[in-house]
């Protein structure tokens, strides 16, 4: 009979008790060469502070054409424990923190940003918070390393948005940053086929005990965001389409107006047919809404159709990700 297992998954068995946890670090890496050095670094800072876990840096190489991989698997050293899964293509952040959590040991799992603005006190206090007994700690930033602005603005708002017109009400309003997922969450995604996907929204979704961190965003010391525009509207799009039928209601909400709307307007023309300041006036405003009216159907089939495609797109089940790659450190 197997040995029972504690609340995270760790085997209970007297003869493993001493077995120090396994953490993986999971880094998602576009074209991050600038950051090789800062993120082994890190990885050594956060072993040699928090000694009472074992450790494993799982870097996922989304694509990079800068030599990042090669880079990483260079600079690791020995005793490091570092593996390096370079997919075929960039097939963006979500599918990357997907391929680690698919490919990682690790009992639980923190999600960390190549760019290095996570602080070292943040580490300890996901694990603290995990060892409370969570099973999903969202990261969130209490103090932006960027200044605010429009984009600022648009991610607080969609994050709110999702929060209270979606089925997973635990998506932090703030906008997660980072997160710390145990094995049993982990094992809920790799069941998961979603081709379209917003990793956190999925994670949010499984339920289980959630809690949650603050820290200071540290500016970025290396090179540029790689969170290009194109990649922020696919990622509102995933969402609502994964996890909201708000559209939807918002078109039937509309529709509904626009008939009442559209009742208003014929009843005053009709009136107007029968005075004398009848006239072009009137034309013009029927125009207008009959324009009006056909652009909003073409709207709304073109939400319809996102949905469509996107269980289309789920029904086909091709993979989320396709890995050409795994090195790790202890190969060399």
């Amino acid at each position: 009979m197997n040995a029972p297992e504690n609340a995270h998954g760790l085997d209970a068995d007297p003869t493993h008790r001493n077995r120090r946890p396994l953490v993986s670090l999971i880094f998602p890496a576009f074209d991050e060469r600038e950051s090789v050095d800062g993120m082994l670094d890190f990885y050594r800072e956060i072993r040699a502070e928090y000694a009472k876990f074992d450790f494993e840096m799982i870097v996922v190489d989304d694509g990079s054409t800068d030599q990042t991989a090669e880079a990483l698997y260079a600079g690791a050293a020995d005793g490091d424990q570092v593996r390096i899964i370079s997919l075929s293509r960039n097939w963006g952040s979500h599918a990357a923190i997907t391929a680690g959590i698919e490919n990682c040991a690790g009992d639980a799992a923190i999600t960390l940003s190549a760019d290095l603005q996570e602080p070292l006190s943040a580490i300890g206090d996901f694990l603290d918070e995990w060892e409370a007994g969570h099973d999903v700690v969202w990261g969130l930033r209490s103090v932006r390393a960027a200044k605010k602005g429009a984009n600022d603005l648009l991610a607080t708002t969609f994050s709110k948005v999702l929060n209270t017109n979606s089925v997973i009400p635990t998506y932090p309003k703030e906008g997660p940053s980072q997160i710390l997922v145990s094995r049993q969450v982990m094992e809920v995604i790799r069941s998961m086929p979603e081709a379209n996907r917003n990793v956190l929204g999925m994670i949010a979704w499984t339920g289980f005990s959630q809690g949650r961190i603050y820290f200071e965003q540290k500016p970025r010391p290396y090179g540029g965001s790689k969170w290009t525009r194109k990649k922020k509207i696919k990622l509102v799009l995933d969402s609502f389409v994964e996890f909201s039928t708000a559209p939807l209601e918002w078109l039937g909400t509309l529709g509904f107006a626009m008939g009442i709307l559209g009742g208003v307007l014929i009843l005053s023309a009709l009136v107007t047919a029968f005075t004398p300041a009848s006239g072009v006036a009137g034309y013009c405003v029927i125009a207008g809404l009959v324009l009006l009216t056909g652009g909003l159907n073409l709207f709304g089939l073109r939400v319809l159709g996102e949905y469509v495609w996107r269980g289309g797109d789920d029904a086909r089940r091709r993979p989320t990700y396709i890995v050409r790659e795994i090195r790790d450190s202890s190969d060399k």
